[in-house]
C-alpha cells in the first residue's frame, strides 16, 4: 500500500528559515506578506519493472537538476518542525554551519548571523570520479586551524591550577563511577571498549577507591601499564575507525599520565618521574590524532548513505542516515575535548612545576548547550535545527559570555574558562546569570 506523501514546506518559508502551515494553494504567511507562495516538486522515485523472465528490476527516470536544486533548497527544516532528513546534503547543510574562527566571535555574535547562511564547502576526492560531497559543519577543515590567545588578559588573572586539577580529577571519577564525563560520552563505547580503553578504566577505577593497603600495588599496575601502552604502534588509517583508534590510545593514555602524575599525596615519586617521561609522548600521539581527524572527509558517510537502500521506507532511510552523522559528531566531538583536556593539563602541570607554561593552542569545540547531553540522534537532530552548535575557539571567552547566560553555553567549556578566567570572575558571571534567568548554572566554582 503506498505511503502517504508528505508536504513539505514553501520556498519561501523554507528559505526565511520561518513555520509554514502548508496550506493549499497558498500558506498564510505568504498570503500575509503578499509574495508568491510555490511548494517544490516531488521528486523522482526509484521504480521497479517486471521483465520477461518475471524478476523485478530497478528502472531510473533521469531527474531535472534544476527540480532537483530546488527541492533540496526547500527541505531545510523551518525552527520547531519535526524531524525530516530526507537526503544526506540536506541533513549536512541544515541550519548547522557555525564553523567560526577566533578573531570572529565579536563580530558575529554581535549581528546574529543567521548560521543556515554559511556555505559548507564541497569536499572532492581526486581519487574518486564520484560527485562532490557537502562536508558536515563539524568536519570542515577551518575548524581543525590552532588557535592561541591573540594578547596578554588585561589586568591580573587569579588562576587556581590546582582547583582545575581537581576539577579535572572529578571527571575522571565520574567516568569511573557513572561512565560517562565531559569529554567521554556516554555513547561512546557503549558497544566496544577497546582492550586499552578497560585497561585504563579499570586502572581508574581501583584508584579512585583504593585504600591505603592497596595503595601500591594500584600504582604499580598504573606504572607498569603506562610503560606498556606507550609502545604501541600508531593505527595506520585515517577513516572513522582510525580516529577512533587514535582517541582510545590517547584517552588511555591519559588516565595513566594524570594518576602518574597527580598522585603525590599517594605515594610513587617513580611513577611520577616516568609519566613526566612519556609526556612528550602524549602530545605527539595527541598531534597525530589531530593530523588523522583533518584527513578525514566523511567518505564513509558517504558510502553509508548511498548503500541505505535496503531501507524499507523513508523513516528507516532518515533514521539510519541521522543516526550516523550523530554518531560520527559523537567521535569528532570527543576528539576536540580530549585535546582540549590533555594541552590544559599538561600546561598546567608545567607551570606548576617550573613556573611557566606556553599557550599551546586549542581547536574549535561545540560549545552549546545540550549537544554533548543528548541522548539519541533524533533528540540531537531536532536540538541542531532548532538552534546554533555554536562551533567555536574556546580561548576568548568574554564575547561568548557578554552575548548568552551561563545555561545555554556547555558545562564543559565553563570548567575550561575557569582556567583562563579564575574563580572569581566566573562566579561573577555564573552568578549574574542566575539572577537573570530563571534557570540555574550546573557549575559552581
Amino acid at each position: 500500500m503506498p505511503s502517504t506523501l508528505r508536504q513539505k514546506a514553501c520556498l519561501a518559508c523554507a528559505s526565511s528559515k520561518r513555520r509554514c502551515d502548508k496550506q493549499l494553494p497558498e500558506c498564510q504567511r505568504c498570503l500575509d506578506r503578499d509574495v508568491d507562495c510555490a511548494y517544490p516538486q516531488r521528486k523522482r522515485r526509484l521504480r521497479s519493472t517486471i521483465t520477461d523472465e518475471g524478476t523485478m528490476t530497478p528502472s531510473y527516470v533521469e531527474p531535472n537538476h534544476n527540480e532537483v536544486q530546488e527541492e533540496v533548497g526547500s527541505d531545510v527544516q523551518v525552527y520547531g518542525d519535526a524531524l525530516d532528513f530526507t537526503t544526506w546534503d540536506e541533513l549536512v547543510s541544515a541550519n548547522l554551519g557555525v564553523t567560526l574562527p577566533d578573531e570572529w566571535v565579536a563580530d558575529v555574535l554581535g549581528s546574529q548571523a543567521d548560521s543556515s547562511n554559511l556555505a559548507l564547502e564541497p569536499y572532492h576526492n581526486e581519487t574518486d570520479p564520484g560527485p562532490k560531497s557537502v562536508l558536515p559543519w563539524f568536519l570542515q577543515e577551518s575548524t581543525w586551524t590552532m588557535q592561541r590567545t591573540p594578547h596578554e588578559p588585561e589586568g591580573p588573572v587569579d588562576i587556581d591550577l590546582h582547583l582545575f586539577i581537581r576539577t579535572v580529577e572529578d571527571m575522571l571519577t565520574a567516568w569511573a563511577t557513572n561512565g560517562h564525563n565531559g569529554f567521554i560520552h556516554r555513547r561512546l563505547y557503549q558497544y566496544n571498549m577497546p582492550t586499552c580503553v578497560q585497561d585504563a578504566f579499570t586502572t581508574l577505577v581501583a584508584y579512585t577507591n583504593c585504600n591505603p593497603a592497596v595503595k601500591d600495588t594500584v600504582l604499580q599496575i598504573a606504572q607498569d601499564r603506562l610503560s606498556m601502552i606507550v609502545l604501541q604502534d600508531p593505527p595506520t588509517t585515517s577513516d572513522r575507525q582510525g580516529i577512533s583508534d587514535h582517541l582510545a590510545r590517547v584517552q588511555a593514555l591519559f588516565v595513566y599520565e594524570f594518576i602518574g602524575l597527580f598522585n603525590v599525596s599517594r605515594g610513587s615519586l617513580r611513577l611520577r618521574m616516568i609519566a613526566e617521561q612519556h609526556l612528550p609522548t602524549l602530545r605527539n600521539w595527541l598531534a597525530q590524532m589531530l593530523e588523522a581527524v583533518k584527513l578525514y572527509k566523511g567518505e564513509d558517510l558517504s558510502l553509508y548513505s548511498r548503500t541505505i537502500g535496503w531501507a524499507d521506507n523513508d523513516f528507516d532511510r532518515e533514521y539510519h542516515t541521522s543516526s550516523e552523522l550523530w554518531k560520527t559528531w559523537l567521535l569528532i566531538e570527543s576528539v576536540r575535548r580530549i585535546q582540549i583536556i590533555i594541552n590544559a593539563v599538561a600546561n598546567s602541570y608545567q607551570a606548576m612545576t617550573l613556573g611557566w607554561a606556553q599557550c599551546t593552542g586549542s581547536v574549535m569545540l561545540t560549545i552549546s548547550s545540550g549537544f554533548w547531553e543528548a541522548g539519541s540522534a533524533l533528540e540531537w537532530s531536532d536540538l541542531a535545527c532548532r538552534k546554533s552548535p555554536l562551533l567555536v575557539a574556546p580561548l576568548r571567552p568574554g564575547p561568548l559570555m557578554s552575548q548568552y547566560p551561563a545555561e545555554e553555553l556547555d558545562e564543559f567549556v565553563r570548567t575550561f574558562w575557569v582556567l583562563i578566567l579564575g574563580p572569581e570572575k566566573m562566579q561573577s558571571w555564573l552568578s549574574r546569570s542566575s539572577r537573570s534567568s530563571p534557570r540555574k548554572s550546573g557549575v559552581t566554582v
